[in-house]
């Protein structure tokens, strides 16, 4: 006769259990479920039957259920292991399971003791442990100086970190502050104190670092522009009162001298009478070990000017009116500001408006005036406060180059580059081009706009070459060129820059004679080169250089300053310094002109390189280069240097590169930016305006608006009272191509996310501007805003109700 047997658990089963059995008979890992035995058939299971848990963390707690049985202990397992172990992960008898230090999955068991054979289970996956580590780990951070901590958090994604100093959220004046980058500014005072970074998904994971201020010295303002025999006033901090007095001197001499200027025992400097970089050092009396510098750099007296005469408001091409005391970020708004009044003109305003306050003797009387020019070769004076319905003067400059359709709209050539104006001797100087592509320089009286100086006078140049179009050795001014480039007023030299023709051009002339004195062409030897620079306008550091972007448009590889940085002499136009990207190959082969930008002069600071300049192009990165050492052109050595791939810094000798900052390789900058308050302003095309700080002589992003625009970006201007009280304004003309009306933008320039208007918002199109015309940039003067379009004048300003 057969017998028969009841079922039993398999082997390694049995195994696990005696061998749970007299574990937790030993150490405690007898585990009790959460209900009593029905006693019925028994079963386990585990709840819940699936947990995440971070590598090293406790999950609490898994629960048996057992039933069919009085006893509903359970013994449990960790793959099979009783209890777990190290690289399981540990449960105990309360079923609290600890993960294992690496990621993973696994299965935890609870067995039945009333029946071995009753088993349920659950499975683990154990995810990477939460980590934080900061970067630098310590540092030495002078005084009201800034360093910039970076922390990285494992797993990713994450949430990132809160900082905090000493223990303090985003630390305080005391212990120094910490903003929510990691970027660190020291307190006024020495002393020792702790960075920490810490995990916002799981608080107890944070990293440290430690920042120690030295005793020290600090002079304000650190980097300073002084006029010649002008005076400014340097003060010093110290670290600890004990430091104080000190002693002043300049290039190394004590008191200074009459060729680097004179510094007095308070710390007032008075400028020499030329133009120079000099370095400005209060020393402790009590520790003269101790000491701190500033950079003073003396200016010709026309450098920059308080009216807005030339292109974005001075020489450096900052875009910047200090002296805004009517706008500020509390009254612009669709409530307070809008469209006061337009003048209707006779063609494309491309050039933008000119400002000159308190005016006399124009159409009998003293007036604010504002200064238009159009394709249609018309200047006009407008009283700048609509106190007139006419123009106070309108003067025509001959016949322009008839109109051609370009992308359905309708373009004339005529005036297309920003004028400039003499203050001193009331004087407007504006290119004409005429029919047979003829250009000649005028010089208008501002009062009311008849010829000075024997004017007008032809603008052309031949010069030495072999280059593309050469004849006979030699090269001359193209009929199909664009006098694109706004005007520039140097030492007394009107300087005159070409694009959009087989070389690029700049000629100056003597502002009081209208007689050429130098000229250069960019590729002699080649083709290409040509200056248009968005429309932009040469920029002087005050000490005799300009500064210009070349493009390429023409495309021939021959040789040349093409896609490059330029510093020129202004005395010979003599090149004294240059820049070319290591991939400026590859940007010529795909029409990514450096050059569709224009650059900035950037404010003295106190680095190593206290003299920078700023600018960009169609691959949408920002140089930032040292204008005393421009860092001439490495062709590349690798190919990631050769443009095919994205070049690293490296492969530039320059101060910064910011990779491109717009939403695609080409066609992203062609603007230039803006300066106020120790941020740069960018608006790249396809994309939105954006904040950079500039610190230490280097750009780090800090915010960027909503609002994208289209063609072409914009070239932002900013208006404030001093430093406070910041605007930043901009033209969208992405609906030129269309016949579209401009949008005036509006924007806190303390923090561009936040717009304060557009002109598109106020209902039943109160504010809405003519059309759109690219390039085109708004100024801002005496409390109101100057729109040119495409067949008026728009100005905006305060509403009254």
């Amino acid at each position: 006769m057969k017998q028969f047997r009841a079922p039993v658990a398999s082997f390694p089963l049995l195994v696990v259990v005696l061998t749970l059995l007299t574990f937790l008979a030993n150490c405690g890992g007898l585990g009790r479920s959460n209900k009593p035995g029905s006693g019925g058939p028994i079963s386990v299971t585990v709840s819940p039957a699936t947990a995440t848990v971070s590598a090293g963390s406790v999950f609490s707690a898994f629960v048996a259920t057992v039933v069919g049985t009085t006893n509903t202990s359970v013994a449990w397992a960790v793959d099979n292991v009783p209890g777990g172990n190290s690289t399981t992960g540990t449960i105990d008898s309360s079923g609290h399971y600890k993960a294992p230090s690496a990621p993973g999955n696994h299965t935890v068991t609870a067995v039945s003791m009333a029946d071995s054979s009753k088993s349920g289970s659950a499975q683990v996956t154990v995810t990477q442990g939460f980590s934080v580590s900061i970067s630098p780990g310590s540092a030495t951070v002078a005084a009201k100086a800034t360093q910039q901590f970076t922390a990285a958090v494992a797993p990713i994604p994450n949430s990132g970190v809160a900082w905090s100093v000493d223990g303090v959220a985003g630390g305080n004046a005391s212990v120094g502050t910490i903003d929510g980058n990691g970027l660190y500014t020291a307190p006024a005072t020495s002393g020792t104190h702790t960075i920490t970074a810490t995990s916002k998904d799981n608080p107890t994971s944070s990293a440290s670092a430690q920042v120690t201020v030295p005793a020290g010295l600090s002079i304000n303002p650190a980097a300073a522009r002084v006029a010649v025999n002008a005076s400014q006033q340097f003060t010093v901090t110290p670290t600890d009162p004990s430091l104080v007095p000190v002693t002043w001197s300049v290039d190394g001499q004590a008191g200074g001298s009459s060729a680097s200027g004179n510094i007095s025992t308070t710390g007032l400097y008075t400028a020499p009478a030329a133009a120079g970089a000099h370095t400005i050092t209060a020393t402790s009396v009590a520790n003269n070990s101790l000491s701190a510098t500033a950079q003073v750099t003396v200016v010709l007296p026309d450098f920059g000017s308080v009216a807005v005469l030339t292109y974005h408001n001075d020489g450096q091409r900052t875009g910047l009116n200090p002296n805004e005391i009517i706008l500020n970020p509390s009254n612009v708004n669709a409530s307070t500001f809008g469209k006061q009044f337009s003048y209707p003109v006779d063609g494309q305003v491309y050039a933008q408006p000119l400002f000159v306050s308190s005016l006399s003797n124009i159409a009998g009387g003293t007036h604010n005036v504002v200064f238009v020019a159009t394709e249609h070769n018309s200047v006009y004076a407008f009283d700048a406060d609509g106190l007139s319905p006419n123009a106070l003067w309108q003067k025509n400059l001959g016949p322009s180059v008839p109109s051609k359709t370009v992308e359905g709209v309708s373009i004339e050539k005529g005036i297309t580059g920003t004028p400039v104006i003499d203050g001193t001797t009331d004087t407007l100087y504006v290119v004409a081009e005429t029919q047979g592509g003829i250009f000649k320089l005028h010089a208008l009286d501002l009062h009311d706009g008849s010829e000075k100086f024997g004017g007008p006078t032809q603008v052309t140049a031949t010069v030495a070459g072999t280059g593309f179009d050469s004849v006979n050795g030699s090269i001359t001014l193209e009929h199909s060129c664009l006098q694109r480039p706004g005007l520039a007023l140097v030492n007394g030299i009107v300087f005159v820059a070409f694009g959009a023709c087989p070389h690029g051009w700049l000629m100056g002339y003597n502002a009081a004679s209208l007689q050429q004195v130098s000229k250069m062409n960019t590729t002699p030897n080649g083709g290409g080169g040509a200056l248009w620079m968005g429309g932009g306008a040469p920029a002087t550091d005050g000490l005799g250089n300009l500064y210009l972007m070349t493009g390429v448009d023409f495309g021939d590889p021959a040789p040349g300053f093409n896609d490059t940085f330029l510093k020129l002499n202004v005395a010979d136009l003599s090149v004294v310094d240059s820049f070319t990207p290591s991939n400026e190959a590859f940007l010529r082969a795909n029409d990514a002109d450096l050059g569709s930008g224009a650059p900035m002069v950037l404010p003295d600071n106190a680095s190593a390189h206290p003299h920078e300049l700023v600018g960009g192009g169609k691959d949408g990165r920002v140089f930032v280069l040292d204008h005393d050492h421009m860092g001439g052109f490495n062709p590349p050595s690798n190919p990631a240097c050769d443009g095919t791939s994205t070049p690293p810094t490296s492969c530039d000798n320059v101060v910064q590169t910011i990779p491109d900052i717009g939403n695609a390789q080409f066609d992203n900058i062609f603007s230039t930016p803006a300066y106020f308050n120790g941020l740069v302003y960018f608006h790249p095309q396809t994309s939105t305006l954006q904040a950079f700080q500039y610190n230490n002589g280097t750009l780090a992003r800090t915010a960027s608006a909503s609002t994208t625009f289209g063609d072409h970006g914009a070239t932002p201007s900013v208006s404030a009272n001093g430093t406070s009280g910041g605007i930043v304004w901009e033209l969208q003309t992405d609906a030129w191509s269309t016949n579209g009306p401009a949008v005036l933008h509006a924007s806190d320039a303390a923090n561009v996310a936040t717009e304060l208007y557009n002109s598109s918002q106020a209902p039943n199109g109160r504010d809405t501007a003519g059309p759109a015309v690219k390039f085109t940039t708004p100024t801002i003067a005496n409390g109101r805003v100057y729109v040119g379009t495409g067949n008026q004048l728009d100005v905006y300003g305060l509403l009254t109700h």
